[in-house]
C-alpha cells in the first residue's frame, strides 16, 4: 500500500460523508419526481455513490488545478464549477448543489493528479437511458471528456442496517 492510497482513501471518505449529508441518509421524508408527485422513501444506503462517478488519473501538467473548469451533466441539466484548495484535507474540491449536485476531489500528491467526480443521484429518480456528460478544461485547452449517452445502471446491495435500498450507479 503506498502512501497516497491512504490518503486518497481519506479524501474519498470525506467526499462520502459530503455527499451523504447532501443527500440525506435513510429517512422518512418522500422524494419528489420531475412531475411532482411523491414516490416514497428517500433512502440511501450510507457507504453508496449513486449516480455517476468518475475515478481516474488526471494529467494537469504545470496547469494550476484552481484554474480547471469542471462540468457535469445528466439529461441535459448541467453545472459547472472550479476548485478551490482544502488546506486540511490537503486536496482541491469543488461542489455543486442543485438542480444537479456534483462533487469533486482532486488530489495532485501523484503524477497524475487522482480525480473523482460524483454526480449524486437519488437511486429513485435514476433510470436506464439517462444521458451523463463530464469534461474538465485545463487552461492550456485540453480537454478530459467521458461520455454515456444512454447509462444502464448497476444495483448493489449494501449492508447498512438501516436502509435496505440498493446503491444504483454506473461508472463514467
Amino acid at each position: 500500500m503506498t502512501a497516497g492510497s491512504g490518503t486518497q482513501r481519506r479524501w474519498r471518505t470525506a467526499l462520502l460523508f459530503w455527499v451523504t449529508s447532501i443527500v440525506s441518509s435513510c429517512g422518512a421524508s418522500g422524494a419528489v419526481s420531475p412531475s411532482g408527485t411523491a414516490i416514497g422513501v428517500i433512502c440511501v444506503p450510507s457507504d453508496c455513490l449513486s449516480g455517476a462517478v468518475y475515478e481516474g488519473p488526471l494529467f494537469v501538467g504545470s496547469s494550476d488545478p484552481l484554474h480547471l473548469i469542471i462540468t457535469a451533466c445528466r439529461n441535459e441539466v448541467c453545472a459547472k464549477t472550479t476548485l478551490t484548495f482544502d488546506a486540511a484535507e490537503r486536496h482541491y474540491v469543488g461542489h455543486i448543489v442543485g438542480p444537479l449536485t456534483v462533487a469533486i476531489a482532486l488530489t495532485t500528491d501523484s503524477t497524475p493528479a487522482h480525480l473523482l467526480v460524483h454526480i449524486v443521484g437519488r437511486p429513485e429518480l435514476l433510470s436506464d437511458g439517462d444521458r451523463y456528460e463530464l469534461s474538465v478544461a485545463l487552461p492550456s485547452g485540453q480537454l478530459l471528456s467521458r461520455q454515456i449517452p444512454s447509462a444502464t445502471y448497476g444495483h448493489t446491495r449494501h449492508s447498512d442496517p438501516n436502509c435496505t435500498a440498493d446503491c444504483v450507479s454506473i461508472t463514467l
